[in-house]
């Protein structure tokens, strides 16, 4: 696959390439122990995660650096069939500094980490 430069890859180059990473493991007759995978596609500058569900399905995340874009499926690998479940711009999500984050928070660290120590003066 080539980029030609101002060009985005099409979508069925691009979803080709995610499917061949999504079905890799449940198209061979060794699969391999289920694990979290995450690489980077070769040619399209895309992040590809492909993880197991619970119920047999596969997730699979795809996220468009250049863009900002994430979209996330469900592959039943029984009839290969792929459900888009979601799709965002996430460049806003990266932006926010705190959410739904447990104590301490980074605000609460950075200000530990600036406060002097409490060492005594010798």
């Amino acid at each position: 696959m080539h980029n030609v430069p101002g060009r985005r890859v099409g979508w069925p180059a691009t979803m080709s390439a995610a499917l061949v990473l999504g079905f890799a493991a449940v198209a061979t007759s060794q699969v391999p122990a289920p694990r979290p995978h995450a690489a980077p596609v070769a040619g399209a500058g895309l992040w590809v995660s492909d993880s197991p569900l619970d119920d047999g399905r596969r997730l699979l995340i795809v996220i468009d650096p250049a863009t900002r874009h994430a979209a996330v499926y469900h592959v039943d690998p029984a009839s290969g069939g792929l459900t888009l479940k979601s799709v965002r711009d996430i460049s806003w999500d990266l932006a926010v500094d705190e959410f739904n984050a447990q104590e301490p928070r980074p605000a609460a660290l950075k200000k530990m980490l600036d406060a002097p120590s409490p060492r005594a003066a010798p």
